[in-house]
Formats: C-alpha cells, sequence, structure tokens
C-alpha cells in the first residue's frame, strides 16, 4: 500500500524520513506494535522509501498467511486512515527523530558505508553532508507535517496484493469501499 512521492531534493523528504520512522524503524515502531506485537499476525513488515532524484515510492509491505489477510488488510487501511485524519502524537513524532536520527549515525560508522552513501548523494546531484544537514531539517517536523503529508500523497493510495484468488477478491471488495 503507497503512493508515489516526492524526490529526496525536497523538504517534503525529511517529513517522509519522519513518517518512515514511525512506521517502520525498530520494534517501538507502529507497524510493529499493531500487527506483531498486538495481533501477532505477520513477521515481514516494513516501508520501502527510496531516494530518487525524480518522485519516489513510499510503500508499506507485509506478508501474511491467507488466513489472517483480511485482518491485516483492516488494520492497514484503519492505520492508514488514522494517520490521515488523526494527529499523531508528540511522544510518537520526538521518537520517530530519535529513531532516524540514530539511523543516520548508525548507518556511518564503518568507511565503507560513509563512502558508498556520499557517492549515492553525489550522484542525486547532492551535497554529500546533506544527511547531516537533514538531521536539523527534520527537527521542526511536527505531528501536523504528518498529517498534511499522508492527505497530499496518501488519500487515494495504490495497493498491490498477491495471494489467494478468493482471498484477494475479498481485499479487492473492502479496497473499493474504502478507497
Amino acid at each position: 500500500l503507497g503512493n508515489q512521492t516526492c524526490s529526496r531534493r525536497s523538504n517534503e523528504h525529511f517529513t517522509l524520513k519522519i513518517l518512515e520512522s514511525h512506521l517502520s524503524f525498530g520494534m517501538s515502531s507502529a507497524l510493529f506494535k499493531l500487527f506483531r506485537e498486538k495481533n501477532g499476525i505477520t513477521y515481514d513488515i516494513g516501508v520501502v522509501n527510496s531516494i530518487r532524484k525524480n518522485n519516489a515510492p513510499f510503500l508499506v509491505y507485509l506478508s501474511v498467511s491467507n488466513n489472517n489477510a483480511l485482518l491485516a488488510f483492516d488494520l492497514l487501511t484503519t492505520l492508514w486512515k488514522e494517520l490521515i485524519y488523526s494527529l499523531i502524537t508528540e511522544e510518537e513524532i520526538i521518537l520517530a527523530k530519535i529513531k532516524l536520527n540514530s539511523s543516520f549515525l548508525f548507518n556511518n560508522q564503518l568507511l565503507d558505508d560513509i563512502l558508498l552513501r556520499k557517492i549515492q548523494l553525489i550522484s542525486l546531484g547532492m551535497s554529500p553532508y546533506s544527511d547531516k544537514e537533514s538531521i536539523s531539517k527534520t527537527e521542526s517536523v511536527t505531528p501536523k507535517d504528518i498529517q498534511k503529508l499522508m492527505k497530499k500523497y496518501f488519500e487515494k493510495p495504490f495497493l498491490s496484493i498477491t495471494g489467494n484468488k478468493n482471498v484477494c477478491d475479498d481485499i479487492k471488495k473492502k479496497w473499493i469501499a474504502n478507497f
């Protein structure tokens, strides 16, 4: 479930990084808590938020058994709508910022990682120091910014499903009713 969003050069990218952190970074993430901790229905779940020179995808992915697919879809669409129509809490955004900033630091521990990242940024026509700049730019992101971004990019998301035909047909019916 997701949509095409902005490029890495956009100021909105920093808000997307906070959203990604909130949804998928660690065992305190919204997706982990909802799908694994509270409902125990999935093992593989996360977010793809690629860095692109032009518009980039932002996708939530998960894998569940056929028996849990409808429940998982209901949970995901409920969470999705909550993010569109309700603000995340101050505590949630503070935690997301801490996790995001920690990921910048963690991913810059080894010389190979540092060099690869700088090469990637340069290939996108960006400053090789833009990750450090990103940390300061994420500090100003608010819960309202997250909600505004959700409304802009995700009120009409795309869905891709695979699995049992009957289950996929049931999900398709719910999808049409919800979006």
